[in-house]
């Protein structure tokens, strides 16, 4: 028997994206779903989108009267809402191909808790800029080339190197393991999808569509800053850290997750050079608080990436 899925769609002031991006749900070829949308007080018109799509008796649509603050907070209240045995969130400047919803289900079982696919890179309008998949460290992309399952284990180890499943959108979770994880972690403002495949990590299995379903979109570089360099490092050090002291880990995942945060520090280098060095100090200041070789970490972090440009 086929599951009854539940989409979370969250709104928030991208009203040229909405019709294209609810479109591509409302189309889906799988069709036991509902579509739970939240609007987070969007100021740009989206609500007047958002409520045409009422006439559809399986969508259901909340307007925010206050902005939550955080894509993960609407997410959440979206999902406890939901009556749909898997989940998936949309966002909603992205767009799904038609099967999405199809091919995902088909390889719904117990034995897998997340279901996800490689999704297309595109810009503004809509322009192809590639796929994730070749964006991700090489055991990845030699371990998943022809799809298929992942153990937990093994993807804890991806995931220590890099957020190998980088949208929300990509993903089929079940349900009640999304509740058994507690949520997204409302603590975390850019990396909260993270933290939870990590929690996910313990508890089940993952299979991958080695085929692009849904269009993930690249927005053009925000002005970026010393200060926002450092509070991105910063969470993503706090999750890896934390993951590391309540979890029994062995030594060698303990240092996977040691080089890990060294090489997603160093990759902030490549992005914006004089950011990075205006923030060095700052930032080495507070990490050593997560870990006292953090300087020694940063360079095998920068070794580890040094290897992975020559052997791509």
């Amino acid at each position: 028997m086929k599951p009854k899925i539940s989409i979370i769609f969250t709104s928030y002031n991208h009203r040229e994206y909405l019709v294209q991006s609810l479109n591509s749900l409302i189309e889906q070829t799988y069709r036991d779903f509902e579509l739970i949308i939240i609007d987070d007080c969007s100021t740009d018109g989206s609500q007047d989108i958002l409520k045409e799509y009422q006439k559809y008796p399986f969508v259901r649509l909340f307007l925010n009267e206050i902005n939550s603050g955080s894509y993960v907070k609407a997410s959440n209240f979206g999902a406890e809402k939901a009556i749909g045995e898997y989940i998936i969130f949309a966002q909603c400047d992205d767009f799904a191909e038609p099967n999405q919803l199809e091919k995902l289900v088909e390889h719904v079982s117990e034995d897998f808790g997340v279901i996800f696919s490689k999704s297309i890179l595109i810009d503004a309008n809509n322009k192809v800029l590639g796929d994730d998949f070749s964006l991700r460290e090489k055991a990845f992309r030699e371990f998943c080339k022809n799809g298929g399952g992942i153990s937990g284990s093994i993807m804890s180890q991806f995931l220590s190197k890099g957020c190998v499943i980088p949208n929300l959108s990509a993903a089929l979770i079940r349900n009640d393991l999304y509740s058994k994880v507690g949520r997204l972690s409302e603590k975390y403002l850019v990396a909260a999808d993270w933290d939870f495949w990590l929690k996910l990590s313990l508890i089940t299995n993952f299979y991958y569509i080695n085929s692009p379903l849904n269009n993930f979109r690249q927005h053009e570089a925000t002005i970026r800053s010393s200060i926002k360099i450092k509070k991105q490092i910063l969470e993503i050090y706090n999750i890896f850290y934390d993951f590391i002291s309540q979890n029994n880990l062995s030594k060698a995942a303990i240092r996977d997750f040691q080089v890990g945060a060294g090489a997603i520090w160093i990759s902030f280098f490549k992005s914006d050079k004089r950011s990075w060095i205006q923030s060095f100090i700052s930032i080495s200041r507070e990490t050593s608080k997560f870990e006292k070789r953090n300087i020694w970490f940063l360079w095998l972090g920068f070794i580890y990436k040094i290897k992975e440009v020559v052997n791509r």
